[in-house]
């Protein structure tokens, strides 16, 4: 953008030309080193000097934001379903213990998810998993959420044997309570609820009590830091409060909330216009426009009135006229401002249009791509989330410890484990499956991690999958057939009900034996398959005594796991052999 000359300019210029254009000069060059927009011009609004991310001003406007979003959640179902559907995939799903003692978690799992999981809400009203998604629902609307560690009727002066005899519980805090909202104070060491310390660490959060009737805030009383979990996703490290995600996005809603409004009146209002006619004779009488009747219209001007009902025929009076807007609403114009305004509100949670409100818009080679961004803007609350998750659950598991219910020697491994989280939609799960299979065959999927993604338990998966195989291999041995006959090949699974996902080789007759079973072992073949391939050879050589269901049967009641192939084999041609010469 050029330079323009000013007064002094063209003072200068008129006094010496050449000193002028060397001013104008030195200006144009000095101009290319700044930037444009963080000049001051009438051509745009400029943005506020004031940047501090715990002002007052800052304060007050998160509040503000607060209500703006309390009442489009309510309201509008846009910002209600970006909210729940970000939630939804955020909140933990289960808890899976990793202590390195396969006892020891079944154990832990047991006791949380009996009984403190259930039992932690100091109101009685929800678990533990409804309690954090409360905390991600009220995080996104009002900027930041906390859960204090309460003992009911635990009093001043207590004993710490006392004391630990009480259940531990939580007592979720909403951010209107936190600080309340007409005492939102800043000052160096306390920011709206927040008090702080020598380093600006939180001391001690200001928990107010909300009125159910009148929605006053009283009481407050300060939680000690180390008994508060501080909920907050900012954009500044040092915020202590956070506001709405829908900071960015609530003027875009206020504005499409009053559009589709607008576009609804003016389609019952198309809607509800019949007939008018010019017919003679129609000055009175039901359908008539009355020709004395006037209203007072907010402009000051008077006009006719004429009531319209449904399946009426409107007459008018003679020389009378009726112009109408036009009726498509919204237009092409207003629809791609719709779109866009609602692009604009996925944007301020960070998720595509497509996932976040329209799956439609879900197609072509960027599907996965939109679907890897909302995962992975998931997968980041997740991670924000996580570490006040574990806080919350440890807190209650060394509770569990000093009531003696766990011994003090797990201290250091009780608390490892890991949370699992609702399965992530995939555009095209044919496709999606078929990449984890051959995942895993090459030895490239962790299948823990898959199941616990997945939020299931990786030991109650393999343990299902035992009991299925052994569901099915009863079930095809009870008809006369083969597992593979019937629910085809599939995956290898466990063989036996002593077997689990280990599977023990039995032990070779000689050399040559041993041979063979490592030559088919070492060309991929699982103990599974080799038992299956042994069965069916013994079917073959049964078939010709028995029919082929009799053959089926009579192969399962043979099978010996403590015998070779070979030797299973030879000894059921030898009996064949020797019933042919018998005869």
């Amino acid at each position: 953008m050029a330079t323009k000359s000013t007064l002094l300019d063209s003072l200068i210029g008129w006094a010496s030309p050449t000193a002028g254009i060397r001013r104008l000069e030195a200006r144009e060059a000095l101009h290319k080193f700044k930037y444009d927009g963080a000049s001051f011009t009438n051509r745009r609004a400029n943005a506020p000097a004031q940047i501090a991310p715990n002002s007052y001003q800052v304060q007050r406007d998160r509040l503000q934001l607060l209500r703006e979003a309390t009442d489009l959640e309510n309201n509008f179902a846009a910002a209600k379903t970006l909210n729940r559907k970000y939630a939804m995939f955020v909140t933990p799903q289960a808890y899976h213990s990793q202590s390195g003692d396969h006892i020891l978690d079944t154990e832990v799992e047991e006791y949380l998810n009996n009984e403190w999981f259930p039992n932690c809400d100091l109101s009685n009203r929800c678990d533990f998993f409804r309690m954090l998604e409360f905390g991600v629902l009220g995080m996104n609307r009002g900027g930041d959420y906390g859960w204090a560690f309460v003992r009911p009727t635990s009093e001043a002066g207590m004993s710490f044997d006392d004391l630990v005899k009480l259940p531990l519980k939580l007592q979720a805090v909403e951010s209107d309570r936190l600080g309340g909202v007409y005492q939102n104070v800043v000052s160096e060491d306390y920011i709206a609820g927040i008090l702080l310390g020598k380093y600006g660490e939180p001391v001690a959060y200001r928990v107010f009590r909300r009125g159910m009737a009148a929605g006053q805030y009283t009481d407050p009383v300060d939680v000690p830091a180390h008994q508060f979990v501080h909920y907050l996703d900012p954009m500044q490290i040092d915020a202590y409060r956070g506001v709405s995600k829908l900071d960015t996005a609530v003027s875009a809603l206020r504005d499409l909330y009053e559009i589709l409004e607008f576009s609804k009146g003016k389609a019952k209002l198309a809607s509800a216009l019949t007939i008018f006619t010019n017919s003679t004779g129609a000055s009175v009488g039901s359908g008539a426009m009355d020709g004395y009747a006037s209203t007072q219209f907010a402009n000051q001007q008077g006009g006719q009135a004429q009531d319209i009902q449904y399946g009426q025929i409107n007459h008018l009076t003679e020389g009378m006229d009726i112009k109408f807007p036009d009726t498509s609403s919204p237009s092409p114009e207003t629809q791609f401002l719709i779109t866009l305004m609602l692009k604009l509100t996925c944007m301020s949670y960070n998720l595509p249009y497509s996932f976040g409100l329209d799956a439609t818009q879900l197609g072509g080679v960027s599907s996965r791509l939109e679907s890897e961004q909302a995962k992975a803007e998931f997968t980041r609350g997740q991670k924000v989330l996580e570490p006040l998750a574990h806080r919350m659950k440890n807190a209650a598991l060394i509770d569990a410890i000093s009531k003696g219910i766990f011994p003090v020697s797990t201290t250091n491994r009780i608390t490892r484990g890991r949370w699992s989280y609702r399965p992530h939609p995939q555009p095209d799960i044919g496709k999606e499956s078929s990449s984890n299979i051959n995942l895993f065959q090459s030895g490239l999927l962790n299948p823990m991690s898959y199941w616990s993604e997945d939020a299931q338990d990786p030991e109650k998966v393999a343990d299902d999958m035992v009991r299925w195989a052994k569901i099915k291999r009863d079930k095809a041995l009870a008809a006369g057939f083969s597992v593979e006959e019937v629910f085809g090949a599939g995956m290898a699974k466990p063989t036996s009900a002593t077997e689990s996902t280990s599977v023990t080789v039995p032990p070779p007759a000689d050399a040559a034996e041993a041979t063979s079973t490592l030559n088919e072992f070492a060309a991929g073949v699982t103990p599974a398959e080799l038992r299956a391939a042994t069965l069916r050879e013994l079917v073959g050589l049964l078939l010709d005594k028995l029919p082929h269901d009799q053959a089926v049967a009579a192969a399962y009641t043979i099978y010996d796991e403590n015998k070779t192939r070979t030797q299973l084999l030879n000894e059921v041609e030898a009996r064949i052999n020797k019933e042919k010469e018998g005869k």
